[in-house]
């Protein structure tokens, strides 16, 4: 993946939650040069995390990766081709920066088979949504409270290592 910036070897890409907040999704949502063109985007929520093209994304630690993507708020639960990703009961957690609350981050685990009988895997995915409040815009730009209320950043887990090739 081409970021524009110089990325050292050995580098390895392991923000912090505030910091995908604050430096990538509202810089994504507003349109504005993110601090380096790192994460790729795709639809997170298209097909099972082991059909998901996890090589574009190739700078974070093992078994996990970023991608944006888009989800629609109120879901639940998402059904998908052979699975399913349901949310973490526990809800949504608050991620704060200088004081204030600027998104927040669920957890969503990847079960194969029809919700409610699933059966476990090893994939899960914490997706990270930010405040409508930390975000400046006007009401009237619709294109923009579109990307507020659906873009996403995903970091997606697999619990076990994958297989050398």
């Amino acid at each position: 993946m081409s970021s524009g910036v110089p990325v050292a070897a050995g580098y390895k890409f392991c923000p912090m939650d505030d910091d995908l907040v604050v430096y990538y999704l509202k810089r994504k949502i507003l349109g504005e040069q993110l601090p380096a063109n790192l994460i790729p985007t795709i639809d997170v929520y298209a097909s099972s995390p082991d059909k998901l093209p996890l090589g574009l994304f190739q700078l974070g630690q093992a078994n996990e990766w970023f991608f944006f993507s888009t989800k629609s708020k109120d879901d639940d639960i998402t059904v998908i081709d052979g699975g399913y990703y349901e949310i973490d009961p526990d809800g949504a957690a608050p991620i704060t920066w200088e004081g204030k609350i600027v998104g927040h981050v669920k957890t969503l685990f990847f079960y194969q088979g029809s919700p409610p009988n699933g059966t476990d895997t090893e994939w899960m995915v914490e997706e990270f949504r930010i405040n409508p409040e930390f975000v400046p815009v006007d009401k009237a730009d619709h294109n923009t409270q579109e990307k507020i209320t659906n873009l996403v950043v995903c970091k997606i887990y697999r619990m076990r290592p994958l297989p050398e090739p």
